[in-house]
């Protein structure tokens, strides 16, 4: 079974192993991407140097794993409504408002392009207070607004970010800190622009590069006998199973909760790309919850709930005169591949347990018109997330009922200081009511040389948070 040969040597040691390693100082560490779209950070929309430049810089707020913010040149938030709110700086950063103007200014003035550019159009108007003090009015309410404050801060005099300054050419970009000293690990993070894969490769396994980013098993391939480091993280893609909440099957919270336990999402998972991809259970990257995987209490749920076995082995409910039978129609794109085998693995899944799945496959077109007008039971959809937890682009999905629509006013009525945990209950209410069922996220892999250290504790889209203890180890 050639698939079971070990061809490579893959290193993952722990920090605490490391706790007496030191680190060079001054170190260049050298990056390598393929067909970077282009070397400007304020127009780019490439996700690593985007991470790399958000983490070099200074921010108003940093967004933690839990949702939960750390303030960093903002000192305090304070909401007035989910269209008004007043932030104070710490002065101790020696940034003030003009700087915060001239940041978003020059997000704004990037366009579309730039990755901050639709969190920051949102604002109407800022209107200073103080030097160190200023009002943020909104064109529209927002009540997710403080995560979108995580954004690079600019010197207004200096033009810097953080402690780096910053040169790009056709061939990559340069991020050099401008008052490194005998303690900096970092001297310079270079970025090299590559043609193919390939070239990428044989950089690195000739040292030329220290790190690089492979999004399939071919990629990985390509290294051979070699001895590296591999950490995966989430970038964003993800998918899952919407309901129509006017559904007269999908809105019974108990067929919801047996066709979740009926789902092996991690022989889905197998069957898809199993190196690539992971099982993801609610629409927030962060999320700790877990669903299962439960045949039997899948059938104890419905029996409970007055459903019975047919003679064709699918459950139906005598109600109001009427059988009902537990049937739901699955609308998939005809031209997605992947989406179609999925679509058959959750058919062949659910009916095992006693619920049928019509599935239709049709173009992307008349999906969306069928969504419009409610004429569905469920979908497989592909949902772009990102590090804020804001889904009200979900939400006509995910409100599927009172205690649902509770957890969602509970959010846009909350304070600033009480948001993230409101953000959880809405997790665990979600959760509770199976508002969706997540299939899978995507990965990719975060491949760096066996001598270099600080990635240890990378997940989803925060490779760079560590970025003031990565290096390269002193044999």
């Amino acid at each position: 079974k050639l698939d079971e040969v070990i061809t490579a040597n893959v290193f993952n040691n722990s920090q605490k192993e490391q706790s007496n390693i030191n680190l060079e100082k001054n170190y260049n560490l050298k990056i390598g991407l393929t067909l970077l779209d282009n070397t400007d950070v304020n127009t780019s929309t490439n996700l690593i140097l985007n991470d790399i430049y958000k983490n070099i810089s200074l921010s108003l707020v940093k967004v933690e794993e839990n949702y939960s913010l750390k303030y960093q040149v903002a000192k305090s938030i304070e909401k007035i409504s989910n269209k008004e709110y007043i932030i104070t700086l710490n002065e101790d950063y020696k940034l003030d408002v003009d700087d915060i103007v001239f940041s978003i200014d020059n997000i704004i003035s990037s366009g579309e392009s730039n990755m901050y550019y639709n969190r920051l159009n949102i604002i109407d108007k800022l209107d200073e207070i103080g030097k160190y003090k200023f009002k943020a009015t909104l064109k529209e309410d927002n009540p997710y607004f403080i995560y979108y404050l995580d954004f690079p801060l600019l010197d207004n005099e200096n033009k810097v970010t953080g402690e780096y300054t910053y040169s790009s050419n056709e061939e990559g970009v340069t991020f050099t800190k401008y008052n490194s000293n005998q303690d900096s690990t970092i001297e310079s993070i270079k970025i090299d622009n590559y043609n193919t894969i390939d070239e990428v490769v044989d950089d690195f396994v000739n040292g030329n590069i220290d790190l690089f980013f492979a999004t399939s098993n071919n990629d990985m391939q390509l290294i051979g006998k070699k001895d590296y480091n591999v950490k995966k993280y989430k970038d964003g893609e993800t998918l899952f199973l919407f309901g129509n909440k006017n559904s007269n099957v999908f809105s019974r919270k108990e067929v919801r909760t047996a066709l979740m336990y009926s789902l092996n999402r991690d022989e889905i998972v197998k069957n898809s790309d199993n190196n690539f991809i992971e099982v993801i259970d609610l629409p927030f990257l962060y999320s700790t919850i877990k669903y299962k995987y439960d045949v039997v209490g899948a059938q104890n749920i419905m029996n409970s709930n007055g459903w019975n076995k047919n003679g064709y082995g699918i459950y139906e409910k005598y109600e109001s005169g009427n059988y009902i039978g537990a049937t739901l129609r699955l609308i998939v794109n005809e031209q997605d591949t992947n989406k179609v085998n999925i679509a058959n693995n959750i058919k062949n899944m659910a009916q095992n347990v006693g619920i049928n799945i019509e599935i239709e496959t049709l173009s992307q077109e008349v999906i969306s018109q069928r969504v419009e007008a409610g004429d569905y039971d469920i979908v497989l959809a592909s949902v772009y997330l990102n590090e804020t937890p804001n889904i009200n682009f979900l939400k006509s999905y995910l409100n599927i009922n009172d205690e649902t629509n509770q957890a969602f006013l509970q959010v846009e009525n909350s304070s600033a200081e009480n948001l993230p945990q409101n953000i959880q209950n809405l997790e665990y209410v979600l959760s509770n009511e199976v508002a969706c069922i997540g299939i899978y996220a995507r990965n990719i892999n975060l491949v760096y040389q066996k001598y270099i250290l600080g990635f240890d504790n990378i997940n989803y889209m925060k490779i760079f948070d560590n970025i003031n203890n990565i290096g390269k180890i002193i044999e």
